[in-house]
């Protein structure tokens, strides 16, 4: 076959693929979908063929396979995404599930039971039929008596002045936990607070987490509680802040260290606002959700508009996009305001509403989250990567409210959604 003919060819596949009818799910996790236009984390492919074999990606090219079985038929207006990765949620239940149906394929649990541990390293280490999204996990907080996360209804077991950091890290890793969460708030703030570890344990329990190779993040709510956790080594900041815009000397402080920070901004807005879901998140849903979610997401916060804390809040978007630091995108759901799965969503809606670019925001929710937290195998559309991926029905740049309705999700290959 000369060049011209292939071209030809190849051409009538992609023509008479287009004008195939709605999409039929394919039955197992092993197909072709294409010419599609694709983000794949970090960059857009136009008009690729994505082929899946056994739930892994092995092939991402513009010319056609050989072989064209097992096809997914598109649309020429359609894009496919990594499934997202929301950076900062609390899960039990069905809540995985849920995240789930807005194409959230794996979460970061920031505090949960151990029990949920070690079933949820069995499951991301299976390519077989999932309906909910894999999970990464804290497990139990490091925390004071009595301090944050102690009031949650079962035990972190806090960490007191005369316990070993080494001890407290080896029992949770020993539990299954991927990573080190620590709960930190200086000494020295000026609001009501519950009791925290010294900063001296924060410095000791971030080592001890190095010592064992594993990553050490930090809850904080506040600049000054932000800036100790950065000079303590932290890999990363799980919560960004609203009582100050962030100073340049901490963004600097945090590029030179490569601390990498989850800004959890529905959870502030509607601590401080309490508008976004309702004036933008709702009425872009429609009947995306049901009714009983929607009315929590619909119930206002504290309303403070008229204070620099939201002012606070939208500066810091702006300032943290400015920057050369690595944003993560989490929604800290089920926290008030919030709920799994589509908080996710809204918090990439505020960052558009700030006028971050939809690359930098979809790379913040795909490849950026993975590399991150060290997580191998998702957040990106290329060979040897888990065939985790959300279709839509139009560009990106069209809106973030697209991923509102995904067309179709895929989990290991399977479609789920």
């Amino acid at each position: 076959m000369n060049k011209l003919t292939w071209i030809i060819g190849a051409g009538a596949v992609a023509a008479l693929l287009w004008l195939l009818p709605e999409p039929a799910p394919v039955e197992d996790n092993s197909f072709t979908i294409g010419p599609i236009n694709v983000f794949d984390g970090e960059k857009v492919l136009r008009a690729h063929y994505v082929s899946v074999e056994e739930g892994v990606i092995v092939r991402v090219e513009s010319q056609p396979p050989k072989a064209i079985q097992g096809v997914y038929p598109t649309k020429p207006d359609q894009w496919i995404i990594p499934g997202l990765i929301d950076s900062h949620v609390h899960t039990w239940g069905d809540a995985r599930e849920r995240a789930l149906d807005f194409g959230v394929t794996t979460v970061i649990d920031l505090f949960g039971h151990p029990s949920e541990l070690r079933r949820a390293r069995q499951q991301r280490n299976s390519v077989q039929l999932q309906q909910e999204a894999d999970m990464w996990g804290a497990g139990r907080l490091v925390t004071a008596p009595d301090g944050h996360g102690t009031q949650f209804g079962f035990s972190p077991h806090p960490f007191a002045d005369d316990d070993s950091a080494e001890s407290a890290v080896s029992e949770r890793l020993a539990e299954g936990s991927d990573f080190i969460k620590i709960v930190y708030t200086a000494e020295d703030v000026d609001y009501p607070h519950r009791p925290s570890i010294s900063y001296q344990q924060l410095q000791r329990v971030i080592q001890a987490a190095h010592d064992q190779q594993v990553l050490a993040v930090v809850h904080v709510a506040d600049h000054l509680s932000a800036e100790h956790a950065v000079t303590a080594g932290a890999d990363g900041l799980v919560h960004g802040f609203f009582d100050q815009p962030i100073s340049e000397q901490l963004i600097d402080k945090m590029e030179q260290l490569q601390v990498f920070i989850v800004p959890t901004n529905m959870i502030y807005e509607h601590l401080v606002h309490g508008e976004f879901n309702k004036q933008v998140l709702l009425p872009a849903c429609g009947d995306c959700f049901n009714q009983q979610k929607l009315n929590s997401l619909s119930r206002g916060g504290a309303n403070m508009a008229s204070t620099p804390f939201y002012n606070n809040l939208k500066t810091n978007t702006r300032l943290l996009d400015e920057s050369e630091l690595d944003v993560l995108v989490g929604s800290d759901a089920p926290n008030p305001g919030t709920e799994h799965g589509i908080s996710l969503i809204a918090e990439l809606m505020w960052l558009e509403a700030q006028d971050v670019n939809w690359q930098v925001a979809i790379h913040s929710a795909t490849a950026l989250t993975a590399e991150r937290w060290r997580i191998k195998g998702r957040g990106r559309i290329a060979v040897g990567q888990r065939a985790d991926m959300v279709l839509i029905g139009s560009s990106p740049a069209q809106g973030m409210h697209l991923l509102l309705d995904p067309q179709a999700v895929w989990k290991n290959g399977y479609q789920v959604r």
